[in-house]
Parts: C-alpha cells; structure tokens; sequence
C-alpha cells in the first residue's frame, strides 16, 4: 500500500488529478513548490542518462517499492538545467554499489526549475477509486 492513500488506485488517482492534471502550477517553478505541495512523499529518486551531459536532467520519483511495473507509482520531473555529472554522480552513487540517499538528492534538486512532470500511464494498475476526489 503506498502511505497514506487507500489503495494503489487511489495513489494512481492523486498523482493523476493532483500532479498530471495541475502540472501547469510546477512547471517553470522549482521543485521544492512541487515537493511541499504533495500529500505523499516519494520512496525512492532515481535517474537515467546515457551521455554525462544529460546525466540528472530527468528525475524518478517513485511512491512505492513495488517490483511489478503496473504496481509501481512515479512520476519523472523534467529538468533543463541541472548541476555538472561531476557534482550530481556522487549525490546518487555516493561509493560503489551503493545508492544516493532519497534526502541527499532532493536537496540538490529542491531549488532546480521544472521544465515538465511526467505522470506513469495507470492504464494496467487497477481502475481508480470513483470515491475518492482530491
């Protein structure tokens, strides 16, 4: 179950209604405005570049630690301009094998301005929760 929202439809439900459709209110904003506006805090931020220029540029916030991909909840926080690879490398691969804590990389991105919110396409996860309104 993903904290403190009924079910993962109902996770699916908020990060549709509250983050997809009123992504107009983050873009061009930086992401502490996103970050304190969520009900739910994210597990887990990951990141994926295939060229060191782009490495951050793309941010994965994920609300759950659900292995199944239709069970998991993210949304991917777009960046155009980010610290060098140099600077953000070590924040997510502090020592070999090891991961970035979800702390020590929201504090780099907090004041970073959003150039686009992603929210994941909920299609397979269950249907939403016609109850639940945010």
């Amino acid at each position: 179950m993903a904290q403190d929202l009924h079910s993962y439809a109902d996770t699916a439900n908020y990060l549709i209604h509250q983050i997809e459709n009123k992504k107009s209110l983050f873009v061009s904003q930086p992401l502490s405005v996103m970050m304190d506006s969520l009900k739910i805090s994210p597990v887990e931020a990951i990141t994926a570049a295939m060229r060191k220029e782009d490495f951050g540029k793309e941010l994965g916030l994920y609300f759950n630690w659900q292995d199944n991909f239709n069970r998991k909840h993210f949304i991917v926080v777009l960046f155009d301009s980010v610290p060098p690879y140099t600077t953000l490398f070590p924040v997510f691969y502090p020592a070999i094998g090891q991961g970035g804590s979800l702390q020590s990389i929201l504090s780099v991105y907090r004041p970073l301005i959003i150039k686009d919110v992603l929210v994941k396409d909920y299609t397979d996860d269950e249907p939403v929760n016609p109850d639940v309104h945010y």
